[in-house]
């Protein structure tokens, strides 16, 4: 099985826990497991003890969350969440399985990968998220990179098309 990841590339830090509460709707009762670790008092901890990420990934840190579902313009299950942050920005990526998105008939696929695109442009505006990485796993090279909304002028339709031609 393939995996799919979606890279928040440079989060400013101060923005986490709003990305993370307001956007992604992320609760105790939709995580799995997590594991993050607490630089302030030198320990792991879990999803649940966390009261503030920004505390708790400075002044630098990494953390994970596996959610049992996450809708982010379209309702994907079983992803994982993987927090990179140092001083002041950060990583969010987002894996799960490639028939999360590709799957469904022609039509309905489309709309999923659109109202996925359009939900992505719009955190990168409402965040300044200076670029989104989408592919295949590791996303993060190059030669498994489908697509990256980056700072130069995008197309919203030309992107739905090329996530397309994956399926």
């Amino acid at each position: 099985m393939n995996y799919l990841e979606i890279i928040l590339q440079d989060l400013r830090k101060n923005q986490l826990d709003k990305l993370v509460f307001e956007e992604f709707h992320v609760s105790t009762s939709n995580v799995k497991s997590s594991h993050f670790f607490d630089n302030i008092n030198g320990k792991d901890i879990e999803f649940y003890q966390i009261k503030n990420l920004q505390n708790v990934l400075s002044p630098s840190g990494t953390g994970n969350v596996y959610v049992r579902n996450l809708d982010i313009g379209c309702n994907l299950e079983n992803v994982v969440m993987v927090f990179s942050f140092d001083h002041y920005f950060g990583d969010i990526t987002l894996n799960f399985p490639e028939n999360e998105l590709f799957t469904g008939d022609s039509l309905k696929l489309r709309m999923r990968i659109k109202n996925l695109v359009t939900f992505l442009i719009r955190l990168k505006e409402k965040y300044e998220i200076p670029a989104i990485r989408i592919g295949f796993e590791p996303a993060s090279e190059d030669d498994s990179c489908l697509v990256e909304i980056g700072q130069n002028a995008f197309d919203a339709d030309s992107i739905v098309e090329k996530l397309m031609s994956q399926c």
